[in-house]
């Protein structure tokens, strides 16, 4: 594998068949929380390659401990997209490849990207070039005496490998077995998330072992635990923390985040006050007196009292 900007290019010598699979498969789409795609080719030893996007990301351990102890609504929001992404690949709907723990990560947008490595792509495509800069030009260059046809071909031949594109082991290790099995460590990935949840959560006592079970259940079974995720609360964004204070008698600037009851508290009051302004106040069942009349019928009251008052 080898990394250039916002891509990661993969050939399939090892196994062209798994690795024209997954080509084939990522590159009908996939879903937004899997890596696309971008081109497809063929390494200068015929074998199938692909490049993919490779997005600005966080892995999911740095995002969590960002986070620090997310709320239920975030771990739902985390988790949803882990575990449907499991249940799909162990029904066979996506072909997913390797994924080592680091593969899932978390963009700034606080949504969840999973960089699988393809499988049967164990060799990497990378470029090999000459350590001496000049070997090149001494190997093509006249010599003082009369050159033979064959030594300059030869020196023209050593000249042109040194550059060659080839495909060689790539510098980090293959993926242990587990790592192979996609689904199980995307289960596994959600159930870290729920580990960072306040353990006095009701849910903890609920998703613990339904989620440790998923692990290496059927299609069925990972999609009852994302039904009880779901169900546990409503999904709430990811809100990065500040950076820590440089000195420590400073003052963070601003209202810090509302905890989510107080959000759906003023939301609520605000829908009512929208509903109120828009379509007026009931009267009886069928009847809404605009607000414009009531505020003027107020004021008009409160006059009255207030002549009335200063009379006496």
């Amino acid at each position: 594998m080898t990394t250039t900007a916002g891509s990661r290019r993969w050939c399939g010598a090892q196994d062209p068949a798994d690795f024209s699979g997954w080509v084939a498969d990522r590159a009908a789409g996939a879903g937004p929380h899997l890596v696309p795609v971008t081109r497809v080719g063929r390494c200068p030893q015929g074998h199938l390659a692909a490049e993919v996007l490779d997005p600005s990301t966080r892995a999911l351990e740095d995002a969590l401990e960002a986070l620090g102890t997310p709320t239920e609504g975030v771990a739902v929001t985390l988790t949803v997209p882990l575990l449907e992404l499991a249940a799909r690949a162990r029904s066979g709907a996506v072909v997913l490849g390797a994924v080592p723990f680091d593969a899932v990560r978390v963009d700034e947008a606080g949504a969840i990207v999973v960089a699988d490595r393809p499988p049967g792509a164990s060799v990497a495509c990378t470029t090999r070039t000459s350590a001496d800069p000049g070997a090149d030009a001494r190997a093509t260059a006249p010599a003082a005496g009369i050159l033979s046809r064959a030594t300059a071909a030869a020196r023209a031949e050593a000249a042109a490998a040194s550059s060659r594109v080839a495909c060689t082991p790539p510098a980090h290790p293959l993926p242990s077995p587990r790592d192979l099995d996609g689904a199980r460590q995307l289960v596994t990935a959600a159930r870290c998330v729920w580990d960072r949840v306040d353990a006095r959560s009701p849910a903890r006592g609920t998703l613990d072992p339904v989620l440790d079970a998923a692990r290496d259940g059927d299609a069925r079974t990972i999609s009852d635990a994302l039904d009880l995720v779901v169900g546990v609360a409503p999904p709430r964004p990811v809100r990065w923390s500040r950076p820590g204070l440089a000195f420590p008698d400073e003052e963070h600037v601003g209202v810090g985040r509302l905890p989510d009851d107080t959000t759906d508290a003023i939301d609520s009051v605000a829908r009512v006050v929208r509903d109120l302004v828009e379509q007026g106040i009931p009267l009886g069942r069928e009847r809404r007196v605009p607000v414009r009349h009531v505020l003027v019928g107020a004021v008009v009251a409160g006059g009255l009292v207030t002549a009335a008052t200063g009379l006496r």
